[in-house]
């Protein structure tokens, strides 16, 4: 995909240069190509303003016309195309206040962050570094574009993104850089949680997770989030160097390695749910975080005694039994996942017996019949009929009940049967 890419996007260089405007890539695309990592996008900064832009591509769409960006329709790919521009004294320590447009590339890439992001490759493949990009990338540094003081102050977010940059790529971060990154941590407090948690995905479901966690940890910036998070990582001081075990980066999926995080912090669904709903995450992702936490609670609170019993034809159907009523708590999907969080709690934390209980459990959850009331053979209204009883919460009561021992294979799924359960339950309990 790269390469088709990158040949769409010397088509729309090539269309810039014909028509007389300086045009390059920019920015990511360059640091990933030098590095010879596949390319996600790419991004084009060109001499020509935006309505000049738009008048020489067919399809466009003026995505950022503000700030000079017009996005190029190509056949396969779009690409962001930004007039050079320098802009202005920054406000709020997050935006500049006013843009320029100009025509010279290099005081375009002088306003960039880091320097490794501050390069452009030309139509003809040459590369333009003014700032030593590529030698920081030899040296497998992030340093600032200029002082980094003053572009730490201009946009207190990049700190979080030189965090980011170093972890990905495997960099350090340059010392006059991380000794900006220290001094003007408090600035972070002007930033919106919302790019905050951004940065804080990227960073936990990247390369280097657990070395993230360390250098949030070292650098004190989450005690400086606009939103206060009551969590381990904001607890950090300057210099200290915190014991902190490569865990995370053994476990794949973000909910999965944030569920991870919260475990390995101490925190539990309650506490997570608070940190999430400050860092503004998403309503789906934080559910499925603090339902994964959840049914690890209540696995840890029952497992223990099956864990720890011999492998047995009564200790197997104990385990299944468990399992069971697991999935009838939380649904098979979300048990699935949980059962490779178990496997973890072995390898990662030294937890005993967890690897071979998850390993059976596989296969059990597949033996369970039915998860959820939708699965039963009969319906609430059937039921009511039935019974000539008017619905209400007796009704889901019962076929929980119904649902549990189907789970637990004491009574079959089958239409007949259940609703002759049914009918005895309701008189029983009415006696």
């Amino acid at each position: 995909m790269s390469e088709a890419m990158e040949l769409e996007g010397k088509e729309v260089l090539a269309r810039l240069g014909e028509a007389g405007y300086e045009a390059y890539f920019v920015g990511g695309c360059v640091r990933d190509k030098l590095l010879g990592r596949p390319l996600k996008d790419i991004d084009i900064a060109t001499s020509a303003l935006p309505e000049q832009v738009m008048r020489l591509f067919a399809r466009t769409a003026p995505t950022g016309l503000q700030h000079g960006t017009v996005t190029v329709i190509m056949e396969r790919y779009t690409f962001e195309v930004t007039t050079f521009r320098k802009e202005s004294e920054y406000e709020l320590f997050r935006k500049p206040k006013s843009v320029e447009f100009i025509s010279d590339l290099n005081e375009d890439l002088r306003r960039r962050d880091f320097t490794i992001n501050a390069m452009a490759i030309a139509a003809d493949g040459s590369c333009i570094d003014p700032f030593g990009g590529q030698a920081d990338l030899a040296a497998k540094l992030v340093r600032a574009v200029g002082d980094p003081m003053e572009r730490f102050h201009e946009d207190a977010l990049r700190m979080l993104r030189g965090i980011r940059f170093a972890c990905e790529y495997g960099f350090e971060l340059e010392p006059d850089t991380w000794s900006a990154l220290l001094a003007h941590a408090a600035l972070l407090s002007h930033v919106a949680m919302e790019r905050v948690s951004a940065e804080l995905d990227k960073m936990i479901s990247g390369h280097a997770p657990d070395r993230a966690a360390e250098l949030l940890y070292r650098s004190r910036l989450p005690r400086h989030f606009k939103q206060p998070i009551d969590w381990p990582l904001a607890n950090g001081e300057a210099g200290t160097e915190p014991a902190w075990p490569a865990v995370l980066g053994l476990i794949e999926g973000s909910e999965l390695r944030w569920t991870a995080l919260f475990v390995q912090l101490g925190m539990d669904a309650e506490a997570a749910k608070e940190a999430m709903k400050r860092l503004k995450f998403a309503g789906k992702k934080s559910d499925a975080v603090v339902k994964l936490l959840k049914a690890d609670a209540w696995m840890k609170e029952r497992a223990t005694d099956v864990i720890r019993a011999s492998d047995t034809a009564e200790n197997a159907k104990a385990g299944y039994g468990l399992v069971a009523l697991v999935c009838v708590e939380f649904g098979k999907p979300l048990v699935r996942e949980w059962l490779r969080l178990a496997a973890w709690r072995e390898e990662a934390l030294g937890e005993r017996g967890w690897l071979v209980f998850a390993k059976r459990a596989e296969e059990w959850v597949e033996l369970v019949a039915a998860d959820k009331v939708t699965d039963l053979a009969i319906g609430g209204s059937e039921v009511a009929a039935l019974l000539d009883k008017r619905p209400g919460p007796w009704l889901g009561l019962l076929l929980q009940e119904l649902l549990a021992e189907v789970a637990l294979g004491t009574i079959p799924n089958e239409r007949t049967s259940l609703l002759e359960i049914a009918k005895i339950r309701v008189k029983r309990d009415n006696a």
